[in-house]
């Protein structure tokens, strides 16, 4: 009976995690295994049996539920790796809500009914041939391990091996464990030299003068990392209404330079590994979140930088100072103070922490005390909080009036609370104006990552019929970076593509830095060496590549030959073969970021 169970859950299951290539061979391996690990455990003795089954019925039906909830928020599966996570998990609770749907909760509902069966109905019944059932289990064991076996080596003749390893669910999970304890990081990887490595990204810290070096020399700079903020919102209007009309104004500005094709570039860490990328230009972790596996090494990235120059850098951010080791990485990352959640005054919240106008407006105060320092400036990182997903808004917060299709969707809760932090941003710049410090201030700000997945049909459907367009990847993970040197004739949009690791080099030239000490993966967007690439490794798979024309999107069992490619301006699909040696930069650019990482590398190029 549970060999039965679990085949059903087992084709509902690679139904919800999307197996799209050898899903027959995906369900048969994985009912195969578990037929062979109940018939083993059938052969306990009469007082361990039922316990040993209903662990193991319970493991696994735990085990789809958490891989098929974590796919819909990341569209991956999880890791152990994210058992250290779980403290972050009230971040996404809502969220959650939204994500056990029926369809996923049919993987644990039987439970209390198995249990049942197991130790009221199937115990009590009078087994009067128990040899003959010791016979059968035997029988069981030898023929699904030999029908195993033969699966296995068919899918490796036939090529099928690796697909098979990055769906199914006992395989993936035992490579996962496996790579969870031995650091592999590719042959290239291990006979890499420091030589080597200085040699491959050297040019990248040779930042050149050009256009706009220095613009922004000796000023101070305000840099704010707004919660889910997406491209799309920009100068666009939603029956009337201006969503960004603050934003808009500031991209607008004579003295902004607008990055319309920046794209996020996260890791486990979202929110935070939006920040290290930033700061940093490194690739973020994929094993962990970064600022959890690696807040203790050294960096030398744009708070340092500034600090070398005698700024006084602080970051800002209203919510709990532990969350995601932040209190411990920032002190390596080179900030000297960290405002967070206990340093704020407040009552109402919004989502799950202090609403942006609180945050903002202290936020201004503890800035006045940072400028009194002393006459040298100062570097003031700001991450706001408001617009977090799931997107809830007080009623008195939300001001446009949403069509009734709108109401109550994710679409129409999120630019309500876009709407809502566009006003508090609007609002913190003009008080720069009142306390006389925004003629002197750089203000850097853009999105840390998306806001609406284009990875869920419904999400998906409710874009596209918003925007009149394809909502994909490229718009999904489309983010604005504007930069305004208050007082210089700028007034341009800048189209190069680009992503959060540029942002670093970006500021370094704008401030009128060079970058001397340190490893950087980014390049300066106002002055590209050669032609850029945005490197995804969430919700897109690490080898996925998107070009100022194309996307190309390696499969979910990681083989090229699955893959797919398409115009952004068509959304047509497009051969996949140009994007081979693509594929394979993305794979070692970003085997050479861990490996900087894993080894603490940084420590000997920042002295």
């Amino acid at each position: 009976m549970l060999e039965f169970l679990l085949l059903i859950k087992l084709v509902i299951y690679t139904n919800i995690i999307e197996v799209e290539f050898n899903r027959i061979l995906v369900v048969l391996v994985s009912f195969l295994i578990s037929v062979m690990i109940i018939a083993k455990l059938n052969e306990k003795s009469e007082k361990n049996r039922t316990s040993y089954l209903l662990g193991f019925y319970v493991f696994i039906s735990a085990l789809m539920l958490i891989n098929a909830t974590y796919f819909g928020q990341f569209h991956n599966l999880t890791s152990v790796s994210v058992i250290k996570q779980i403290p972050q998990l009230k971040t996404v609770g809502d969220n959650l809500k939204i994500l056990l749907d029926f369809k996923r909760m049919a993987l644990i509902i039987d439970l209390p009914f198995i249990a049942y069966y197991l130790y009221k109905v199937k115990k009590n019944r009078v087994n009067l041939v128990f040899s003959l059932r010791n016979l059968y289990n035997r029988r069981i064991l030898k023929f699904s391990t030999l029908f195993l076996s033969l699966t296995l080596v068919f899918a490796g003749l036939s090529g099928q091996l690796v697909s098979l390893s990055n769906q199914e669910i006992y395989i993936y999970h035992l490579k996962d464990i496996i790579k969870s304890q031995i650091r592999d990081y590719d042959v290239e990887a291990k006979v890499i030299t420091i030589d080597d490595l200085v040699k491959k990204i050297s040019l990248r810290r040779e930042l050149k003068d050009g256009n706009y070096t220095g613009i922004g020399k000796d000023k101070n700079l305000i840099v704010i990392q707004v919660e889910a903020l997406q491209d799309f919102v920009i100068n666009r209007y939603y029956f009337g209404q201006e969503i960004t009309p603050n934003l808009n104004r500031l991209v607008k500005d004579n003295s902004s330079i607008y990055f319309d094709n920046y794209f996020q570039l996260v890791g486990r860490g979202n929110t935070s590994d939006a920040e290290f990328v930033s700061q940093n230009s490194l690739h973020p972790s994929m094993n962990e979140p970064t600022y959890i596996q690696y807040g203790d090494n050294t960096f030398y990235g744009l708070p340092w930088l500034l600090r070398d120059n005698g700024y006084t850098p602080w970051v800002f951010h209203g919510y709990e100072r532990e969350y995601w080791n932040r209190n411990n990485a920032y002190v390596n990352l080179g900030f000297e103070r960290y405002i967070a959640e206990d340093n704020f005054q407040f009552e109402d919240i919004a989502g799950f922490g202090i609403k942006d106008e609180d945050f903002l407006d202290q936020s201004m105060e503890y800035i006045k005390e940072l400028d009194g320092i002393n006459d040298n400036p100062f570097y003031a990182f700001l991450i706001t909080l408001t617009s977090h997903t799931p997107f809830y808004m007080p009623e008195e917060d939300q001001h446009l009036v949403l069509m009734e299709e709108h109401k109550n969707t994710i679409l129409g809760d999120y630019l309500q609370s876009i709407h809502y932090v566009d006003k508090e941003l609007g609002k913190f710049i003009d008080n720069l104006k009142e306390e006389g410090l925004y003629d002197n201030t750089v203000i850097a700000l853009y999105g840390d990552h998306f806001a609406i997945s284009s990875t869920v049909d419904e999400y998906k459907g409710l874009m596209t019929d918003y925007l009149g367009y394809e909502y994909d990847f490229d718009e999904m993970m489309n983010v604005p970076l504007i930069i305004h040197v208050p007082g210089e004739e700028l007034g341009i949009t800048n189209s190069n593509l680009g992503s959060q690791i540029d942002f670093y080099p970006t500021m370094a030239n704008i401030m009128g830095y060079k970058i001397e000490k340190g490893i950087i993966f980014g390049q300066d967007l106002n002055n590209l060496y050669f032609n850029n690439y945005v490197f995804p490794q969430t919700y897109m798979h690490i080898g996925s590549v998107i070009t100022k024309d194309d996307v190309f999107v390696i499969s979910k069992d990681l083989v090229f030959e699955h893959s797919k490619a398409f115009s952004r301006s068509t959304k047509e699909d497009i051969g996949i073969d140009r994007f081979r040696g693509l594929y394979k930069k993305a794979i070692e650019e970003i085997t050479i970021s861990n490996y900087i990482l894993e080894n603490d590398l940084i420590k000997g190029y920042s002295d």
